[in-house]
């Protein structure tokens, strides 16, 4: 019998350890990335779209040209990319020179932090002396 006690204390510790490892040992849900790319900008030798990536309270804005010339010979272009927390302080744009090949190219990287359930903008544009203007915005919020 004492050993039956025994064994019976011995499988409830254990249950209860087990319970406790494993609310320890939950793991917390990875927060997923969220992409929201607004409208293409004016329609010329280039389609110009600005996108902004929320990842919690972390912002990414970007933009992504597209060559719209099935004849399109790779070159470097001048862009413009920016982006703005509502309410907050103002945020450097950066101003790159990227070799675009034919097809989409990811242009730019400003990375920010934002507070959870405000608005973030951003925009894109080509920056090419002799090109026309082409500029797209976005706008999503910052869930987290």
């Amino acid at each position: 019998m004492k050993s039956l006690a025994t064994a019976a204390v011995a499988a409830a510790t254990l249950a209860t350890l087990a319970t406790g490892q494993e609310a320890v040992a939950a793991p917390t849900a990875p927060v997923s990335a969220v992409t929201t790319c607004g409208a293409p900008g004016a329609p010329g030798i280039l389609l110009t779209r600005a996108c902004v990536e929320v990842t919690g309270n972390q912002v990414r804005f970007y933009g992504v040209a597209a060559t719209t010339n099935s004849g399109w010979q790779p070159q470097q272009v001048g862009f413009t990319v920016s982006g703005t927390v509502v309410g907050g302080a103002p945020i450097a744009p950066i101003n790159p020179t990227v070799l675009i090949q034919a097809g989409a190219t990811s242009v730019g990287s400003i990375v920010t932090t934002a507070p959870c359930g405000s608005t973030v903008n951003g925009s894109f544009s080509v920056d090419q002396w002799g090109w026309p203007p082409s500029t797209a915005t976005v706008s999503a919020a910052v869930s987290c």
